[in-house]
């Protein structure tokens, strides 16, 4: 460790270091104090969902308008997720690309059920809200993915009605329900 750090001090002239990573937390400070530091943002979604929908064409894929706002949003911002995941879809589904293979390809629950979970937890429907949430873990949902969904959609629902702000990787559909 006291050698990198050294080398880091007093590198060679010709040569330069590039560190990336995506767990900043995890590289010790002693390393950081000593390293320049960019942070790259996250892609917004209507510059991502523009971005992928112009590969899917050059690919000569057909890519439905819900699986492209999927795609997006299981990016996270990130182009390479979203350029990796696209890849995906477009070999699993031979160029076509629909909403329900992106869903299946990526473990997704559909997002009808995920509102309709909601609905019963803020009707205080305990009873309905598990066994909903046990119908979706049998259908392979993986549990933490729907809390996750979940939260998504609170923070989508507050957007929506605190600011008024709407996210263009929603469906025409789901921008009608978080606006309800």
């Amino acid at each position: 460790f006291n050698a990198l750090l050294k080398t880091l001090e007093e590198p060679p002239a010709h040569v330069k270091f590039i560190f990336a990573t995506t767990e900043i937390r995890k590289v010790p400070v002693t390393v950081l104090s000593r390293c320049q530091r960019f942070d790259l943002k996250r892609i917004e979604p209507e510059v991502m969902m523009a971005h992928l929908a112009r590969i899917a064409a050059l690919e000569s894929a057909r890519l439905a308008p819900d699986a492209l706002a999927l795609i997006t949003r299981a990016a996270e911002g990130s182009v390479r997720d979203g350029l990796s995941i696209l890849d995906q879809a477009i070999a699993h589904g031979a160029g076509n690309v629909s909403a329900q293979a992106v869903r299946d390809m990526l473990g997704l629950s559909d997002r009808g059920m995920v509102r309709a979970l909601m609905a019963l937890l803020l009707a205080g429907d305990g009873a309905g809200a598990l066994k909903a949430f046990g119908e979706g873990h049998d259908l392979g949902t993986d549990p933490a993915q729907l809390l996750g969904e979940l939260l998504e959609l609170v923070h989508t629902i507050t957007r929506a009605k605190v600011a008024g702000a709407t996210d263009p990787a929603l469906s025409d559909e789901e921008r009608a329900a978080v606006s309800d």
